[in-house]
This record gives structure tokens, C-alpha cells and sequence, in this order.
């Protein structure tokens, strides 16, 4: 007789995986609002009935009209232990320019043994190689304490309303780790930058060109915030240490319109509100309300010397950063499974920008690591492909790392 992790390694269906693989490449799951059918319902679908042919009950809720979260359980043949997550999200960014691409951008075309499309590497590859880890544990006998659970959100490239919603709903409540299957290349990413997105509002009152003093520029009062804005970020980076897996701190200006709304050519005229985007990426030391606060007053200091001047800051989105101990048993697991699979322990890393465990991390103070199959820095380009050798090898960490984790339920 076999081991557990032999009998459910034996079960990877990888000619099934990659046939899986290019169907949901081939499949758009842009999300594009106003757009009939430009969302992730058919991404979901096929999930949602790959999981239901595979006797699994996934649940399909709606986090908004054609925006759904699929999830499924497999509970292990002893119920009672840990809660293990495996996370991965339906949702692909726009392919952009379609004639940079070599071929059509959801082709789902294999040269070799690279498969090419949007969503490929980011992350459909990791997504599968989940499903089919799941699925196999499954064949096997779900051989293991506790439960894995299934969590395939929408959104992730957005506002990251699906895993905020399956949170709100309990699903990460008691969870004792969490992999998110994203495209790290290799490495095991214990560390996350928080990414902090703020709209800045400057508002004054109309008045003509030549006439300045009879108005308030709202643009240079802007301006004048800004320049503040810019120069705490080289503040934190004295302040804070670069992160030895995530470098240093960063506060980018992506965004400014002055006026908001109505006619940008009328350059004779003072406007009379501007905004602008600030897109804030921080280490874990790196308090996100303490920043904010520092980014108010300095417009408060602007204001000081020219009372006129009225400044808001708005929140647009707070997704704190993250780090695990490289000691925790969910790390020990994944590192291990690398390890029995490469014949070599992986890299410890940092994750460049957010993933939706951030918010499972945040919320629910779960331990989350993200370790996926793809390079991490080729997502959201132009000829995005994943290696197929690499997702099954991915599918069969997920395996081992499952049961290693699961197994050590009584110890987490």
C-alpha cells in the first residue's frame, strides 16, 4: 500500500489540467464595467461545473450581476482539524493594444510547452493547478485532518470586492493558513507591501486668467500639496529600512485633473477643484493610518500659510502589508513540498505589489504564504504565457503541502 501522498500524486490528471488550462485561457474574464458580458460569469461557470462534475457542492454567490465567487470544501476522512485555504481569483486584467500581441490575446495557443494568453500566468495557471491539487485529494481519499476549502473570488485586479465579500460571509473565520496561488516564479513569498490608495481633493473658486487674485486656484494649491506628499516619501524611506524581501517604501503620484469636470480647455480660467491619485506601497512597519494622518497635515500646512486653500484626502482602497514567521508550519509545508518536488528548498520572497490575501490576512488574521507557478514580474504584458511543466509541478506541491499541513493539524 502507498502512503497518502503517494496515492494522491498518482491521481494528478495532467493531460486533463492543461486541457482545463487552455479552456479557461480561451474564456475572457475582463471585467469591464457597462459592458454586457465583460466580467468573470463564464470563467466561474467553468470552474463552478468542473467542481460539480467532480461530485464537489461549490457555491456560486454573486458579489455583483455577472461578478461571481465560486467556493467548495473537501472535508478530510478525520473532520475534525485545521482549515487549510487555497486561494485564486477568475478575474484578468484588459489585454490592451491586441496588435502587441503575436497572436489574438485569449488564443490560449501552446508553442512547445508555453502556453500563451491574458490571464495565463496571472493567474489561471495557478488557479488550475489548485482545482486539480484539490481533485486529486479528493481520488486519494481526502487522506488528511480538517477541511481545504476552495475560495475562487472576482475582482482581484480591482477594489478586490470578491475575497472582501467571502470574508464578510465567514469563510476565512478559524482558517489556520492560507496558499494564495499566485505567480511567484519559484519563490515562497512570506512577505506582502501593503498598498494604500488615496484620492487627494484641492478645491478653490473659479476666476479668469488675468484676474488670479479674484479667485482660488485649486490646481496650485495642488501643486503645493504635492510637493509636500513627494518629499515624505523620501521622510519614510529614512525612517523605515528598505524590507529585506520587499525594498523600500513608495508614494507615486499616477493620477491629476484639474478642473474635475467641465471644459480642460479653457486655460484662461483658474479651476476650481483638482484631484489627484496617490498610489502608496509599503512594508510591513508601516502604519497606513499614521500615514494618512501625515498626508492630511501636511495639506493643513499648506493651508497655514495660504488660508484660501481647502484640502479632503478620501480613501479609495487600504490593503495593509503582511509577513509570516519562515518558521510556521504553513510555511514548513509549502517549503517542504517545493523541496520534494524541485529536490531543492525554495527562495523565501516578497510579493512586489497586493494579493487578495491581504484582506484574509487583515480581516481574519489569518497566516497566509503565496507560492504559484509563473514568473512573477511577467503578469499584465503583452504575450503573457505560463509554463505547463510548471503548473503540474505547482498542482503537485499543492498536494504534498496539503497533506504535510493538514496532517500537522494538531501542532498549528
Amino acid at each position: 500500500m502507498t502512503n497518502p501522498t503517494d496515492r494522491a500524486l498518482a491521481r494528478l490528471d495532467i493531460p486533463a489540467l492543461e486541457a482545463f488550462l487552455q479552456q479557461l485561457v480561451r474564456t475572457p474574464s475582463v471585467y469591464l464595467p457597462g459592458v454586457p458580458g465583460a466580467n468573470e460569469a463564464a470563467a466561474a461557470r467553468l470552474v463552478f461545473e468542473l467542481l460539480e462534475g467532480w461530485g464537489f457542492a461549490p457555491r456560486w454567490e454573486e458579489v455583483a450581476p455577472g461578478r461571481p465567487n465560486v467556493i467548495a470544501d473537501l472535508p478530510g476522512a478525520d473532520g475534525a482539524g485545521p482549515l487549510l485555504l487555497l486561494e485564486g481569483h477568475t478575474d484578468v486584467v484588459t489585454p490592451g493594444d491586441p496588435a502587441a500581441w503575436s497572436d489574438e490575446p485569449f488564443s490560449g495557443r501552446v508553442v512547445g510547452r508555453r502556453l500563451y494568453g491574458r490571464g495565463a500566468v496571472d493567474m489561471k495557471g495557478g488557479l488550475t493547478a489548485m482545482l486539480f491539487a484539490a481533485r486529486a485529494l479528493q481520488l486519494a481519499g481526502a487522506p488528511f485532518r480538517g477541511r481545504l476549502r476552495l475560495l475562487v473570488p472576482v475582482d482581484e485586479e480591482g477594489l478586490m470586492l470578491g475575497i472582501k465579500q467571502l470574508v464578510d460571509r465567514g469563510y476565512a473565520d478559524g482558517a489556520a493558513g492560507c496558499i494564495v496561488c499566485e505567480p511567484e516564479g519559484g519563490e515562497l513569498c512570506v512577505a506582502q507591501k501593503g498598498s494604500l490608495r488615496l484620492r487627494l481633493r484641492s478645491f478653490g473658486r473659479i476666476a479668469h486668467g488675468a484676474m488670479p487674485r479674484t479667485g482660488v486656484n485649486a490646481l496650485a494649491g495642488m501643486v503645493r500639496w504635492l510637493g509636500q506628499v513627494l518629499d515624505l516619501e523620501a521622510a519614510l524611506q529614512r525612517e523605515h529600512d528598505a524590507h529585506p524581501l520587499l525594498g523600500p517604501c513608495f508614494i507615486s503620484p499616477t493620477v491629476a485633473r484639474a478642473p474635475v469636470s467641465g471644459d480642460a480647455s479653457q486655460i484662461n480660467c483658474l479651476p476650481d477643484e483638482c484631484d489627484a491619485f496617490l498610489d502608496i506601497r509599503t512594508a510591513p512597519p508601516v502604519q497606513h493610518e499614521a500615514l494618512i494622518a501625515r498626508i492630511t497635515a501636511l495639506g493643513d500646512a499648506v493651508r497655514a500659510t495660504h488660508p484660501a486653500y481647502r484640502f479632503e484626502v478620501e480613501v479609495v482602497d487600504d490593503r495593509p502589508a503582511t509577513e509570516i514567521d519562515p518558521a510556521h508550519p504553513l510555511v514548513r509545508a509549502v517549503a517542504g513540498a517545493h523541496a520534494a518536488v524541485y529536490g531543492a528548498p525554495p527562495p523565501l520572497g516578497g510579493v512586489p505589489g497586493s494579493t487578495d490575501g491581504t484582506i484574509i490576512a487583515r480581516e481574519r488574521g489569518v497566516p497566509v504564504v503565496v507560492y504559484g507557478p509563473g514568473d512573477k514580474w511577467l503578469p499584465h504584458q503583452p504575450d503573457e504565457y505560463i509554463d505547463l511543466d510548471e503548473v503540474a509541478r505547482a498542482a503537485r506541491v499543492y498536494v504534498i503541502a496539503a497533506l504535510g499541513f493538514l496532517a500537522a493539524g494538531d501542532r498549528v
